[in-house]
Order: structure tokens, then sequence, then C-alpha cells
């Protein structure tokens, strides 16, 4: 009897680790066959960017779930069944991913296509990430350049170009390109910059155009002149104590002081305190997280909606709060308590059509990007501009001659003063806002570019930082020299490489205000001052220590101030 129990004990055994194994092969098999299903038949078509969170979410309390449930049931008759779980999930898992790497590195389009570039781009953005963990995308890119020429894959889904006929293939009027996934940015909020169908953004783009009107732009300017001459007073107290003036708060005081006032008809004062503004701050901090996290919109979209908001995440949300709670202020106001036009008289006070909630949110989205795209190039422009000029003062004469006897506060007299003008437009060419952003995808029919054929809906980087420096469109590319714009014109060899306010109807709207300020800021500081370096400063900081955040991020800048 004890051997028939023995046998009989042996036999159950291996009849349960039997079912056992058989269960655990089946769940191995349905998972692969999941993630097969998951990549081919859903993942690799359209774009998941904006569901990223619910994707990572839902896949990350399935794995916890089905661990835990395994932990705490491995002893009860549901145990195999827990396991089995596990195992699915993870044969899901390695099957998904694993299809997805042999599909890029096999089979995708850009493969088949033989564009080149570094092989780990090419299987996850991730690695991208972590070459830009320093804010240096614009010197990764370029240091790509170098080596493996104009085409390049630097994602599993995305073509970094440096050929010049790039900036109109993607933004001209007959392309069918469109912004890419990064513009998804304020998801589900909306602003002019962000929106990426193209309909909808001309329709937008046209309420904007009231904005910038003669007489709105007549306005702006008035308001950034009084600007100045606060800035101003501030340079000519340090220039009697002889202190060094620190350019880079100044500066960037200057912009955020002209664009509060345009937006919210409020100033933030900076130049007045001679304090950073607590939302400027905080605005500081949120752009740097854009350094690392651009290459990859997915990235973005969870620090945004998963991640707590702690550090630069905080200080992002506690920033678009109070762009929110600005807009609701100003409204309650009413235009009759301002002084002059601003941002929301023009897009919602004086429109005929009448204000909904859905306006109201698009002011929303609207007055935060002015703020971080509209306060961003007037500062770094003129730190970059007057490192250049305090290093070769003979621009700074030049430019100083030609508006002796002339009216500064005339924007037509500006407008046609050569050498100030030469001067502005070199800075833009050598420190362009966007030195990496503006990516553009492909339409369902691809896109041509200097005879290289991008396949459909391939994610463009076209590089400015890059693409100005080209020696083959730029002679002596590197070198800050406003004469190639003036007297020396034969040093600009292709004209289609310079783009610094982009292309068509996605070029700045903005542009001519930005332009008008950094005319009228640089001639009022130098018809009234001589400026040099301060000692110890060589104005090499500026681009040395330059990070890449959407819009650069400028190093430090000081100088000396005089008065003529």
């Amino acid at each position: 009897m004890a051997i028939d129990f023995v046998v009989s004990s042996n036999v159950a055994l291996v009849s349960q680790l039997s079912q056992s194994k058989n269960l655990n092969i089946l769940a191995s098999v349905l998972g692969v066959v999941l993630g097969l299903i998951a990549h081919l038949g859903f993942f690799i078509r359209g774009e998941w960017h904006v569901l990223a969170p619910q994707i990572f979410v839902s896949h990350s309390l399935l794995f916890i779930s089905l661990s835990a449930g395994t932990i705490f049931c491995h002893s009860s008759g549901v145990g195999q069944l827990w396991a089995a779980g596990l195992i699915t999930s993870s044969c899901y898992l390695a099957a998904l991913l694993t299809s997805i790497l042999v599909y890029r590195i096999w089979f995708h389009p850009l493969t088949r296509a033989g564009f080149k570039g570094p092989f780990y781009l090419s299987t996850s953005k991730i690695c991208h990430v972590w070459e830009c963990r320093w804010s240096l995308n614009h010197v990764f890119l370029d240091g790509l350049h170098k080596k493996y020429g104009d085409f390049i894959r630097t994602g599993p889904n995305e073509i970094t170009i440096y050929h010049p006929d790039v900036f109109v293939a993607t933004d001209g009027p007959k392309t069918e390109c469109t912004k890419s996934e990064w513009y998804d940015l304020l998801f589900p909020d909306s602003s002019l910059l962000t929106t990426r169908d193209r309909v909808l953004h001309d329709i937008r783009r046209k309420e904007w155009k009231e904005c910038f009107s003669p007489k709105a732009l007549a306005f702006h300017f008035q308001k950034s002149v009084a600007q100045v001459a606060i800035l101003d007073k501030v340079l000519a107290a340090n220039a009697e104590a002889g202190k060094p003036c620190d350019m880079r708060d100044l500066f960037y005081w200057l912009g955020f002081d002209i664009m509060g006032d345009f937006i919210f008809n409020k100033s933030f004062d900076m130049l007045v305190t001679q304090e950073w503004h607590h939302m400027v701050i905080g605005l500081q901090r949120a752009l740097s997280l854009l350094g690392p996290t651009n290459p990859a919109p997915w990235l973005i979209q969870l620090a945004f909606h998963v991640f707590p908001r702690i550090y630069q995440i905080g200080d992002w949300f506690r920033m678009t709060a109070w762009c929110y709670d600005q807009i609701g202020t100003r409204l309650e106001d009413g235009f009759e308590k301002q002084p002059t036009p601003d941002l929301v008289h023009y897009l919602l006070e004086k429109s005929d059509a009448p204000r909904t909630a859905d306006s109201v949110n698009r002011m929303r989205g609207d007055s935060l990007n002015a703020i971080v795209a509209g306060s961003e190039p007037i500062p770094i422009i003129l730190i970059a501009l007057f490192a250049e000029l305090a290093k070769k003062p003979e621009y700074i004469e030049a430019v100083y001659q030609e508006m002796v006897d002339v009216d500064i506060l005339d924007t037509k007299v500006l407008s046609q003063l050569p050498n100030l003008n030469a001067v502005i437009q070199e800075t833009l060419r050598l420190y362009p806002v966007l030195p990496t952003a503006g990516t553009r995808k492909t339409g369902p029919n691809g896109v041509t570019i200097a005879g290289v054929f991008i396949p459909p809906y391939t994610t463009i980087v076209n590089p400015r930082y890059s693409i100005h420096r080209r020696e083959d469109c730029f002679e002596q590319a590197t070198e800050f020299i406003p004469e190639r714009w003036t007297t020396r014109r034969d040093m600009v060899k292709n004209m289609a490489a310079y783009s610094p306010w982009g292309t068509a109807h996605h070029s700045c709207i903005a542009r001519v205000m930005a332009i008008d300020v950094l005319r009228i800021t640089t001639a009022q500081l130098i018809r009234k001052y001589r400026f040099r370096l301060a000692p110890g400063e060589t104005g090499k900081r500026v681009l040395d220590d330059m990070k890449d955040q959407l819009a650069p991020n400028p190093g430090e800048l000081t100088l000396m101030f005089e008065l003529r």
C-alpha cells in the first residue's frame, strides 16, 4: 500500500507539473502573439505620443498587479493562474520590444532607403535624449553633420537634414509637410505656435495679424521705447559708478518686460526693481527640461502627465497657472482700464465673434506661447550681438556714425541704416533663435529635398545652427562679418541657407516687432554709450556656455559702459 501511495503521489505530481508546464507554454505563446499584434497591428501605425501617459500607466499597472498577485497567491490554487498571467505579460513586452527593434533595424523605410547615421539612434530616441542630457543638441548634431553628411538618420523615424533646400521644401507654399509631434507640447491645450492642422493654423494666424498691423506695431514700438529708456537709466547709473553690467540679466529683463506689456498691458518691472520676477525664474527652470527631452515628444507627455509636479515640472505648471490667472484678471478688468491695446484686446475683445470657453482657452495657450516664444529671441540676440560688437569695436563706431544726425525713434529710418541692420542680420545667422527646434513631418507622398526622397510620415529636423554655418553657403561661416550683408555680398553663396525667422506661413508672425526692438535697443545704446568687455571678460562665454533648450540659453556677458 505504501508503494501504491508513493506511485500515485508521484503520478499526481507529474501530472500537476505537466499541466503547469503546458499552462506556462500557452501563456508564453499568447504573450508573444499579443506583443506582435500590438506592434504590427497598432503601434506601427499613426501617432501614439499623446497617449504615451495612458500606455505607460496601463502597462505598468498590469505588470505590477500580476507580479503582486503571483507573489501573494503562490501557495494557493490560483497561484498558477497569476503566474501564467505574469508570464503572458512578460512575453508580451519582450515580443513587443523585440518586434519594434527588428523592424527599426532591418525593415523600416529609412533603413531600406539607406540613410546613414549612428546605429544606436536608429533604435530609440532615448539614445538621443541621453546625448542631450547637457542640453547641447546643437553641438551634437553639428558633430554628426561633419561625420555623416547632409542627410542623417537621427531617430527610428527621423532624418536630420543640413542641406539649405530643407527650409523651402518643408515650409514653402507648395509643401505637404506639417508640424511634427513635438508641437503637441501643450496638449490638450493649444496655441498658434502649437497648432498642427494647416487649415486651423492659417485661420488662427489671420486672427493674430491684427496684433501686428501698422497701427498695432506703432503702439508696441512706443511701449518698447519706454522700456529701453528704463534700461538706459540703469546703464547710465552703472556707467557713472564705473560698475560692470551683467548684460544677460539686463537684456532678459528688457525682453520679458516688453512682452509682459505687450500681452497683459502689465510689465514685469524687472528693469525697475533690478530683480528677477518669480514667474520668469520658474520659466527659465522649466525650459531647462526641454533641453534633454526635446528629441522625444512622448517623453515630454510623460513628464507633464505622469511624473510628479516637482522641480522643473512643477515650475512649468506654476508658470502656466500664473499665465492663466493673468488672463482671467485681464478679462475681468476689461479694456476700459487698459492704457493701450494689448494681445488680449486684439484676439478677444476686438473680435466680433462671441467670447466662448474655447476662445478663452485658446487665449490662455496663446499667452503662454507669447511669453515663451516672444520673450526669448530679444535677449538672446541682444546678448550675442553686444558680445560680438564688444569683441570688434570697429563695428560699434560704424553703426554710430550712420545715426549721428537721424531720428532713431522712427522705425522707417532705423530700417534703412545699413550697418545697424547688418550687425543684427549677422547675429541672427550665427545665433539662430531656434538652433535645432522647428521639426516637420512629411505628408502621405513624402518629400524630395536636393534629389533625396524622404519617405512619408518621417520627422525632419532642420538645424539652423549648423545650416547657418555652412562654409559652402557663407564664406568664413563661423566668423562675425556684417559686411556680408552690405559691401561683401559675395560672401553669401547661397541665400536659401539663411532662415532665422522661418519660411512662408510658418515664419515668425512677430518678427517685425522683434526686429524693431532689436534696432531701437542697439541704436539707443550705441548712440549714447561706448562699451567694452569688462576686465577678465572675453565674450566667448555667450556661445561656449550656450544651452539648447528649444530656444538658446546663452552664457554670461559682462560689459563696461561709458557715456559718449
